[in-house]
């Protein structure tokens, strides 16, 4: 009875080995498909919504995933925060904003930041140039 009890655990340990073997490379592939699909629908929000205010907890609970599994997976897929992600697609769109003439501050609304000393602040750790400045460079072309 004990033999049979043990021959039993074994070839149950024997199947899980080679079950996990065969089946966790899938179960991986399809959790890493799923990140990069969360990555591009995240990705795709930010490029329809990045002129108005968000926080990563407000795409945590758009997707139902936790604050954290969106930190990790920009950090892992784009080597960069989320949070300076959305910075530097509100500054290209700024960028596009300064060189049709628009007001500075008007930039800096339309291009979602909450006003105008956040943007500069953004944009000349980002380009190392003032926004005026670079406004001044785009009239010399």
């Amino acid at each position: 009875m004990v033999v049979k009890k043990y021959a039993v655990y074994i070839s149950s340990k024997v199947n899980s080995e080679v079950f996990n073997k065969l089946m966790l490379p899938r179960k991986n592939l399809k959790y890493k498909a799923e990140k990069s699909e969360l990555l591009d629908r995240i990705m795709a929000f930010v490029e329809k919504h990045y002129a108005k205010t968000f926080t990563i907890g407000d795409l945590a609970k758009k997707f139902y995933v936790s604050r954290s599994t969106i930190s990790h997976l920009f950090q892992q897929k784009m080597g960069i925060s989320f949070y300076r992600f959305v910075t530097q697609r509100r500054l290209i769109a700024a960028k596009s904003l300064i060189e049709t003439g628009m007001l500075l501050e008007n930039v800096a609304l339309q291009s979602g930041f909450p006003d105008y000393s956040n943007f500069y602040r953004a944009f000349k750790q980002e380009y190392g140039i003032s926004p005026r400045q670079y406004r001044n460079q785009c009239n010399k072309r």
